[in-house]
């Protein structure tokens, strides 16, 4: 997809819908003015609200010192006021007005500092929505609080991250566009393993992929043989030197932003050889019906619960043997996006917010399985609702025998 007006990647009109959006919500909420925190110098989990409002992402590394003039390194705000055009505070001299969708930004030595002059040069007081605080640092917190005496701060963490949860046509585009990177990185990286290629070498493969259309590397894990129970074989870099021996169960995931900035994080579970023996199998069909169960019942109007129940039912026929990534991720799926979006999940312990599907969003379903004495599978697929179903976006085989 050629990206329209220079480096950004979507129109400006759909910028300037995301605003209009953002500018209801907020006179839904009774507010006139919000600041959206985004953590975005080299880190993905916090960077999607601010990436969707102005397509602004640091290229600062990491989070630096705060030492005068500088501080608050790798945060950035977004002013939102109602009738408005939104105000980005970057913490990066390197701001390009055709890569960011606004036109009224500045670069910050210290951007909590700036944002708080700002607030005021605005006349900005009263109740203001604070979008952030379950990242944003404690001490930049008191800063902020401490420079604007006129506001009464008000938590909204969940004001972008709503709007986000439902895509536009134009984004639709783009995440099937990550999903055919995807799809070529993770079948290569499958084929690889299944060969008898190292870990690394197998990730170093779906590397290649990934970056060359257009994505960025952010975690490829992958265990095998006796480490199979483990989400990856090194916790570090997500993989080992060893190589899978034939008959040895190995899983792989791919967890990047694939194209523009769209996650997702599809996951494969094979034998290498491609000769399972009956209980290999036996779990590895089951594991993969799980997820191709769930997304056959997922349509517009469907509960979030309902789906997870469909995986309770099925995961309890299947035996009582559990997986340590099922304890860790006690969930069927998720929304997916600029990083993942949830709550809520497809589950029935965590919260899922009485939330149904929607034409338009893209999700994950997974499903992990183990049994004794056999090993651990893991899979997972990636899809949109579209108004009679869902599309599949991960195509590469489920299955390896």
């Amino acid at each position: 997809m050629t990206a329209p007006g220079g480096s950004l990647p979507f129109a400006r009109a759909e910028y300037e819908a995301r605003w209009q959006r953002a500018e209801a919500e907020m006179r839904r909420r009774g507010l006139q003015a919000a600041v959206v925190w985004g953590r975005t110098a080299s880190s993905f989990d916090r960077a999607g609200d601010v990436l969707w409002l102005t397509h602004y992402f640091s290229t600062k590394v990491g989070q630096g010192f705060d030492a005068a003039p500088f501080g608050a390194r790798a945060y950035c705000a977004v002013i939102l006021r109602t009738g408005h055009t939104p105000v980005l505070v970057a913490d990066d001299p390197d701001v390009r007005a055709d890569v960011v969708a606004t036109d009224r930004f500045e670069a910050a030595a210290d951007p909590v500092a700036r944002t708080a002059e700002l607030l005021a040069d605005l006349g900005v007081a009263g109740d203001v929505g604070l979008v952030g605080t379950d990242f944003f640092p404690m001490k930049y917190w008191a800063q902020l609080r401490a420079a604007t005496p006129d506001i009464r701060w008000q938590p909204e963490d969940d004001l972008i991250r709503n709007l986000r949860m439902v895509k536009s046509a134009a984004e639709c585009e783009v995440i099937r566009e990550a999903g055919a990177v995807a799809s070529t990185a993770m079948t290569r990286m499958m084929e690889a393993l299944i060969t008898g290629r190292t870990e690394r070498a197998a990730a170093a493969l779906a590397a290649h992929d990934i970056v060359a259309g257009g994505g960025v590397v952010d975690k490829i894990q992958i265990s095998h043989g006796a480490a199979i129970g483990y989400t990856c074989g090194d916790p570090l870099s997500g993989c080992t030197d060893a190589a899978p021996a034939p008959g040895d169960m190995v899983r792989a995931f791919l967890i990047c932003p694939f194209r523009h900035g769209y996650y997702l994080d599809p996951g494969r579970t094979a034998v290498a050889g491609q000769q399972p023996d009956a209980g290999q199998a036996r779990l590895l069909e089951g594991c993969a019906d799980i997820i191709g169960t769930i997304a056959a019942a997922i349509r517009p109007g469907t509960s979030f619960l309902d789906a997870a129940r469909i995986g309770d039912r099925m995961v309890a026929a299947f035996g009582p043997d559990a997986d340590p990534a099922a304890e860790k991720f006690p969930f069927f799926g998720h929304p997916h996006g600029l990083y993942f979006e949830g709550p809520p999940y497809i589950s029935s312990v965590l919260p899922h917010c009485d939330a149904v599907f929607a034409e338009g969003m893209l999700i994950g379903v997974e499903a992990f399985l183990a049994r004794k004495g056999v090993g651990n599978a893991g899979f997972e697929q990636n899809y949109l609702v579209t108004a009679t179903g869902t599309e599949l976006l991960t195509t590469t085989p489920m299955l390896w025998h």
